[in-house]
């Protein structure tokens, strides 16, 4: 009896699907300029974020509400009034410097103390200044098809999850970060994220 499934295989893939996969865990910047600034420059600027374990995650979420229409579904075309965007960069860094640590901690300064030789001391403080906003947090990652990177940019951000350091045996202490994006208090019409992708060869 003939099946009544058709066992011809169905795929999504094309000669050009191997070209758009994303590759390896990427690496996570600051103050990172497209256009201007590469991997390398970044590297040697010292604007990596430093080694990371376990990859990243990048998110933007739309926050907005149904408008209300006597006599009209709630879910009808046109009605979705999108209020704006969130977005959080992720990663969990295990290459510990005194920036690392300030950058985690958010509301904090990197010092010195005269009668400490040797040490740079990170003080937190009470408040979140603008200074503490770093301008982006930048993901770069491999495109297989492309000599070009994916660049993906969150504007205004700052760590906003706590700060937890967890030494243990037989592995390294990592600080997990969550970078959230911010409206600029002077452009509050642009989203706080915007994506380059490399344009197909």
């Amino acid at each position: 009896p003939m099946s009544i499934f058709n066992t011809k295989r169905m795929t999504g893939m094309t000669e050009k699907t191997v070209e758009h996969f994303v590759l390896g865990a990427g690496v996570f910047a600051k103050d990172f300029i497209p256009g201007t600034d590469t991997y390398e420059s970044a590297k040697t600027a010292g604007k990596l974020l430093g080694a990371t374990t376990g990859g990243g995650e990048f998110k933007a979420a739309k926050v907005g509400h149904y408008s209300q229409v006597d006599g009209a579904p709630e879910n009808t075309k046109g009605l979705y009034i999108l209020d704006y965007w969130t977005t959080t960069m992720q990663a969990t860094v295990k290459e510990l410097t005194a920036d690392t640590i300030a950058a985690a901690m958010t509301a904090a300064k990197k010092t010195t103390e005269e009668n400490v030789a040797g040490y740079d001391v990170i003080v937190p403080k009470s408040a979140i200044e603008l200074d503490d906003y770093t301008e982006n947090v930048t993901y770069i990652g491999r495109l297989v098809g492309s000599e070009k990177p994916i660049i993906i940019q969150i504007f205004n951000a700052f760590n906003t999850n706590d700060l937890s350091i967890q030494p243990k045996d037989n592995d390294e202490a990592s600080v997990q970060v969550i970078f959230a994006g911010h409206y600029d208090p002077n452009d509050l019409e642009t989203p706080p994220y915007k994506i380059y992708w490399p344009k197909e060869a």
